[in-house]
């Protein structure tokens, strides 16, 4: 599989470029180009490449360099010691050129800003905000650990009891998000790191948006664009970021652990506007047809999450968080402590499921019987089906 940047293939009439968080601060830089669900932003591309270098034992604000930890296009990150609180950070800096624009600024600072609404043991925080020598920079949490792609990469793809696990860790702190107005806006598998401990947290808000109707930071996104990745993007975020909550949240993290689970995302075919369509208007397979071993307490919460329509999936992530918490009960698959408090509620099964191969084979064979038939004289009429 292969990114829309990676591919060279886009949306006609529009530049496709690595999104601002197209490095993920958290990882070394040798893990970077293992990544291929790179975000993307579609519309006017920045004027040129970018590059940030510093090295080891220079200083911004009270933060000593150590090392790098990933370059981007939009972004350069280097792992940091905080020399005020004698602790590692995962330094986030704006690189200057990209500074002389003003809404690359305002971006960026819009990342801080909506980062700093939240404090979640699932949500990689932030530390500090500032700018010196030129430089804007955000510090945040250092998170060790493996992201959820690496774990598909390396396994295939995750058992349920561990993913079921994650799943649930991830809802909360998509809860715990929304009840502060900030919708994440590109929730995806390198975007998920699992701790030593087996707990999982969701990393880099480079794309997040504060809901506040009023707030001047929350209306960055220019009309027209596209900010997401194409794996996982809802089919309203797809058409204006604008009008995405925390429902398309909960969609790309359908996306999300359909891959995880099956090994194989949604729509594996297709450049960006395949993708795009696909997501828009076709129900994926049954996850089943990739891993048999998925059970169906969880394809029917999978296929209730990547509802095409945000009023049919779960309108909240602490709704989410019930079904997960009912099924791993059912499953007898234990949560980690933070979830084990929910309490369990009766599952509502969606009012669509995934598609089978047989909805679409099934008609075939019907109207070939019928053709037959009809070649014999018996005149059958086809019925609407």
């Amino acid at each position: 599989m292969h990114s829309p940047e990676q591919s060279g293939s886009q949306l006609p009439g529009s530049s496709v470029v690595p999104g601002r968080s197209s490095v993920v601060p958290w990882l070394p830089s040798a893990r970077q180009n293992k990544l291929d669900d790179i975000p993307t932003i579609i519309g006017p591309a920045p004027p040129g490449n970018f590059g940030l270098h510093l090295e080891s034992g220079e200083t911004l604000a009270h933060f000593e360099i150590i090392g790098p930890l990933g370059m981007g296009g939009m972004a350069s990150v280097y792992k940091a010691k905080d020399r005020t609180l004698s602790r590692e950070v995962a330094l986030k800096i704006l690189p200057p050129e990209l500074a002389r624009e003003p809404d690359n600024v305002a971006r960026f600072k819009n990342e801080a800003r909506s980062s700093a609404k939240l404090n979640h043991e699932n949500i990689a925080r932030v530390f500090y905000s500032g700018e010196e020598r030129g430089l804007n920079f955000i510090a945040f949490e250092y998170v060790e650990g493996d992201t959820l792609r690496e774990m598909i990469d390396s396994l295939g793809s995750v058992p349920h009891e561990e993913g079921l696990r994650y799943l649930a860790d991830i809802a909360l702190g998509l809860q715990h998000a929304a009840e502060r107005g900030v919708v994440h806006r590109d929730v995806k598998p390198s975007n998920i790191v699992v701790t030593p401990d087996g707990r999982a947290k969701l990393i880099d808000m480079g794309l997040a948006r504060s809901m506040e109707p009023h707030s001047v930071h929350g209306g960055v996104t220019q009309s027209g664009m596209t900010l997401g990745t194409f794996d996982y993007i809802s089919p309203e975020q797809a058409i204006d970021p604008r009008a995405a909550d925390v429902r398309s949240d909960i969609y790309s993290l359908g996306c999300t652990f359909y891959h995880a689970f099956s090994g194989q995302i949604p729509v594996p075919e297709g450049n960006a506007a395949r993708k795009l369509h696909a997501h828009q208007s076709e129900q994926p397979l049954d996850p089943r047809l990739h891993n048999p071993l998925i059970p169906e307490e969880v394809v029917q919460i999978l296929a209730k999450m990547m509802a095409k329509k945000p009023d049919k999936r779960y309108a909240t992530a602490n709704e989410l968080l019930e079904a997960v918490r009912g099924t791993a009960a059912l499953l007898k698959v234990p949560m980690n402590s933070s979830v084990e408090a929910i309490p369990i509620v009766a599952l509502s099964k969606p009012e669509f499921a995934l598609r089978s191969p047989m909805t679409v084979l099934i008609p075939l064979l019907v109207a070939g019987a019928l053709l037959f038939l009809g070649t014999l004289g018996f005149g059958f009429i086809a019925q609407e089906m």
